[in-house]
């Protein structure tokens, strides 16, 4: 297993320093909107970082819509092309597919019309995505953060419907505690899990008490899990709190061992390759 934190450029030295073994960065710190030549010194400073960006959140930012009247495929297409080559340069193997405010549906628009377009909005992204040889991961929100995707659940059986091959999933304990979805039911979806996200209670760090971690832990390994979690948490000095945290997320993986049983479904080899990095 693979621990990193979610952070930005100019805090990867101090997680370096606490021993994680990558970062996780938003998307806009590669400059999407921006051309190469004024996106060159950012990207050269993250490459010459202690650890790589292994994954990336935030993907799509507000100002470009997936659902409602203003969404426009040519313009979302033009951003990832440019967003996915230069993560996939500096060693990017997941996307995150959160982005709450680009994904939301407007209020008065048709729910139907919404997921419809939803759909077309994902199979776009998993197919530059996988173009590029990163892994897209559609991340379950909160209803507090959105009114779509709120539920592991949910979005393995939309991805299952709408037959997106390329689209996987991440899951995040603190939405998960949020919505009070029982882990039985995030068992269910982890055929598609290509990524994972944790926090301790309240969104703070994971050694924070609150959240179910160890039975998190045990669903991700009795499913098979082995590639990478990154701590998405609120910190009050990420200095002296990584390397806590850090020996946390480690001994939690350790002890929270169950007979692995083989899992052999959809996702698995997605997830088997995305280890190599």
């Amino acid at each position: 297993m693979r621990f990193g934190v979610c952070t930005t450029p100019d805090q990867i030295d101090v997680v370096a320093a606490a021993g994680f073994d990558f970062c996780e960065l938003p998307a806009r710190a590669v400059l999407p909107f921006d051309d190469d030549a004024t996106a060159a010194p950012a990207l050269r400073a993250i490459a010459a970082a202690r650890i790589r960006p292994e994954s990336f959140n935030v993907l799509v930012p507000a100002e470009i819509p997936l659902c409602g009247p203003h969404a426009d495929l040519d313009v979302l297409r033009t951003y990832l092309q440019r967003a996915f080559s230069r993560m996939a340069s500096l060693g990017a193997a997941i996307a995150v597919l959160g982005s709450g405010a680009a994904r939301r549906i407007p209020d008065g628009w048709s729910r139907d019309q919404a997921l419809d377009q939803l759909a077309t909005a994902l199979a776009l992204a998993g197919e530059e995505a996988d173009r590029c040889g990163i892994a897209l991961a559609l991340e379950h929100l909160n209803r507090q953060e959105c009114n779509v995707f709120n539920t592991p659940g949910e979005c393995a059986a939309f991805l299952g419907d709408r037959g997106l091959p390329h689209v996987y999933l991440l899951a995040d304990l603190h939405h998960i505690e949020v919505e009070h979805e029982p882990l039985d039911a995030v068992a269910d979806a982890m055929p598609r899990v290509v990524h994972v996200h944790v926090a301790g209670g309240g969104r703070r760090s994971p050694d924070t008490p609150g959240y179910d971690y160890a039975g998190f832990m045990r669903v991700l390994r009795n499913a098979g899990y082995d590639a990478r979690i990154s701590a998405e948490c609120t910190w009050e000095n990420l200095a002296e709190q990584a390397p806590v945290a850090l020996a946390f997320m480690r001994a939690q993986w350790t002890e929270n061992r169950e007979p692995r049983t083989e899992n052999r479904e959809p996702g698995t080899k997605n997830r088997e390759l995305r280890t190599k990095n």
